[in-house]
């Protein structure tokens, strides 16, 4: 789909600027919105199932069926996101931060989902364009750290000032929603429309503050050869090489997967995150009708988040000292005993000293919390990383391509879970806007949020067993990449370097690094 210059491409391994602390701030303030995303969408199921008149399943079917419809949506902007330099457009305003500063008038609009009366289809229409936006936003967004620098320590620290921002949204908007529930009355929908619109604006903001902090590469250092493209554009518009470039894009897309690195990865990412949004879908459900505690109390909880924010540090050094493989299972048995604490809480909650319970529940909560930051916090440190192991198998840098196909992925999976809570709940004999749930209903959210997240996490944590990609590897691979770049042989690898290429990316080394990449 675009016209390259191979000798420009060995340029953008060399960083454009420096990253400082306040670049990484600014960019991490991005993620106040991509973390607070999610924070959002935990309320939505109460709202419409008590202001808007929607059966569980209708509010679940919603998120689920627009969020796979808008799934799309990610490769299409990941793809226009990576050849956006072909016009003189986005040679004039970008091709990753101009979506960070388009997206601003597309959140504002989503502040329909908090109207109650409207008809299905307007909920629908609304929530689908809440998640276009959030594609349209995250996807060039999280291709940022690749291109502003190269350098495993400059990509860290914005990783994990990422990860911190979105940390802090996982606290702040929980914690915000419930006093403002408690001040104003859960029972009225303007409390809730007042916290979710007010915390759009604030997105907007945060977005905004993004795009100033950030760079992009050159067209030139992104490989783009402009007079060729412009050359290119002279000539009469050929439709077969129109659905040629199409069916490439689509098998570029398709092409992430020949890495085996990312093939791990974005499984355990996929598992993860899909059922961490299901533990957000049925939370305030548990809290309201196992645990018989107001929704404020729900969304407070939540807000204990906050205690595991100083821990984002420790988060980034135990990643770059241990790894994400040992990591990965340091997260994945305490997020497990942490669900398992939740469910000895709930079936003993008549039987217990109300004392001692609530102590335990604050305890376990913030366990739990913890460990959800961290399963959120090791891929997105991983994920800078991929595009590396790829560039050794094609030559390019791809990031747009694994970004986008990464969150197609994400948002597939993620709508089907949320389909399948919806009919699962229904089928227990979930009652909307009631004020219990009948015992059928009570243990069927229960086996949601509990039983079927350890599920999910388990796989991943099996999965995360042979995961190979370190600081120590992605080393290796680097200066295998740099050493080819300057012109070095294929045949004068360094046996140790070949089983290390090899093991990341699943590829013979004989069919990694291209002739046209010399």
């Amino acid at each position: 789909m675009s016209q390259v210059n191979e000798n420009a491409v060995a340029q953008t391994d060399k960083p454009v600027r420096k990253v400082k602390l306040m670049n990484a701030i600014g960019f991490a303030l991005g993620d106040f919105y991509g973390g607070g995303f999610g924070q959002l969408a935990v309320f939505l199921p109460v709202f419409w199932t008590k202001f808007a008149g929607l059966e569980v399943d209708q509010a679940q079917n919603i998120v689920g069926i627009a969020t796979m419809v808008a799934a799309f949506a990610a490769l299409a902007v990941g793809a226009l996101s990576d050849n956006l330099y072909r016009y003189k457009f986005g040679r004039k305003f970008g091709r990753r931060r101009f979506f960070l500063i388009a997206g601003i008038p597309v959140l504002l609009c989503t502040s329909l989902m908090w109207i109650p009366g409207m008809p299905l289809w307007a909920y629908f229409a609304a929530y689908a364009l809440w998640i276009i936006a959030n594609q349209m936003i995250m996807t060039p967004y999280s291709a940022l750290p690749t291109e502003m620098t190269t350098d495993f320590n400059g990509r860290t620290m914005l990783s994990t000032t990422r990860m911190l921002f979105s940390g802090i949204s996982n606290a702040v908007i929980p914690l915000g929603a419930a006093a403002l529930l408690a001040a104003l009355g859960e029972e009225n929908a303007y409390a809730y429309q007042v916290a979710m619109i007010g915390f759009l604006v604030i997105f907007c903001l945060c977005l905004f503050a993004a795009w100033k902090a950030t760079w992009e590469l050159t067209p030139e250092k992104a490989g783009f050869d402009v007079e060729a493209i412009e050359a290119e554009k002279q000539q009469p518009f050929n439709f077969g090489e129109w659905i040629k470039g199409v069916g490439q894009l689509f098998a570029d897309f398709l092409s992430t997967l020949r890495i085996k690195s990312f093939r791990k990865h974005v499984l355990i990412y996929l598992l993860g995150q899909s059922f961490l949004d299901i533990f957000g879908q049925t939370w305030m459900f548990f809290v309201l009708y196992d645990l018989n505690k107001p929704a404020a109390f729900a969304s407070a909880l939540l807000g204990l988040s906050i205690i595991g924010e100083p821990l984002k540090p420790v988060f980034g050094w135990l990643f770059a000292k241990l790894g994400p493989r040992k990591l990965f299972s340091i997260d994945f048995a305490g997020a497990i005993l942490g669900l398992l604490g939740l469910l000895f809480l709930w079936k003993s909650q008549s039987t217990m000293d109300p004392g001692t319970w609530n102590i335990l529940l604050y305890v376990i909560m913030i366990w739990w919390l913890i460990f959800r930051a961290l399963t959120w916090f090791i891929p997105w440190n991983v994920f800078p990383f991929i595009p590396d192991v790829d560039e050794l198998v094609t030559g390019k840098n791809r990031t747009g391509v694994f970004v986008g196909f990464q969150l197609f992925l994400r948002k597939m999976t993620a709508g089907f879970a949320a389909s399948a809570i919806g009919i699962y709940l229904a089928s227990t004999g979930f009652v909307k806007d009631a004020e219990s749930q009948p015992v059928t209903a009570q243990n069927g959210i229960a086996t949601v949020m509990v039983g079927w997240v350890i599920l999910g996490l388990a796989i991943a944590w099996i999965i995360s067993l042979t995961f190979a990609l370190d600081k120590k590897t992605d080393g290796i691979l680097v200066g295998e990449i740099q050493r080819l770049k300057d012109g070095g042989s294929k045949a004068d690898v360094d046996p140790e370097v070949r089983k290390v290429c090899e093991k990341l990316t699943g590829v013979k080394y004989e069919k990694c690094w291209p002739e046209t990449s010399k």
